[in-house]
């Protein structure tokens, strides 16, 4: 199987198809900062402790009830969402079907059809971008020169652990942990094209992405998913 690398296919499409590959865990981090803020300071800064109204309103003390703060955090995901889908339902079709022309005239063994990505990418999205560049990264090698994506992901870990903890405290406070995902994701998404570079290892980047989105949006089993690739990437590269 013949490969290239990303400076035979210079690709400005690609780069915006891998910011979309983003938005997911962005939307969840900021669900979790905005049910997390509206649970601290409350809804309509006006309540009291104590005062007769607080039951009707959802908060206690000027504090959110978990139940009104989560509602709050919902509908901030869903405007937020709802313009990422508006942006996304242009530009993704556009990404995709500049970004094929340019795989497809490389000598490979997979020749994208620029016509059938882009209307797929129309309807389906995220799921296509997700195929498209799992696809890409079989064919045309990313180049990742430095370690500190790897550290990156550890702070995302580590923001997950201490939502695990606040968990222990608040069930509320489990939210946090959400708020390292984007951290969490990208490192682990860019340190797999580093590993496969660096080692006899060739982990596919967006395969390791979606395990640590789909397991990171619950942060006990993210950190379970982390200890997997911890260890793998200790069998090739090391850990620090």
């Amino acid at each position: 199987m013949k490969r290239v690398t990303v400076e035979d296919v210079p690709s400005r499409a690609y780069r915006g198809l891998e910011l979309f590959l983003l938005i997911p865990p962005v939307l969840m981090a900021l669900f979790a900062l905005g049910t997390v803020l509206l649970f601290v300071i409350g809804f309509g800064g006006g309540s009291t402790a104590g005062s007769a109204g607080t039951a009707a309103t959802g908060s206690v003390g000027g504090v959110a009830s978990p139940g009104a703060a989560m509602a709050g955090g919902v509908v901030i995901a869903w405007v937020l969402a709802l313009v990422f889908g508006l942006a996304s339902a242009v530009a993704i079709p556009l990404f995709l079907y500049f970004d094929a022309g340019r795989v497809a005239v490389q000598d490979l063994e997979w020749e994208p059809s620029q016509g059938l990505y882009a209307v797929a990418g129309f309807f389906l999205s995220g799921l296509v971008v997700w195929h498209y560049l799992y696809k890409r990264h079989q064919y045309v090698v990313d180049w990742v020169g430095t370690q500190a994506w790897w550290y990156l992901a550890l702070m995302g870990v580590g923001v997950g652990i201490l939502g695990v903890a606040g968990s222990a405290i608040q069930p509320g406070l489990a939210l946090v942990g959400l708020l390292g995902l984007p951290l969490f994701t990208t490192g682990i998404y860019k340190d797999a094209t580093y590993v496969r570079l660096n080692s006899d290892w060739r982990p596919n980047p967006v395969n390791h992405f979606l395990g640590a989105f789909f397991t990171g949006v619950i942060a006990v089993l993210g950190v379970f998913y982390f200890g997997y690739y911890a260890y793998k990437r200790h069998e090739h590269v090391g850990i620090l």
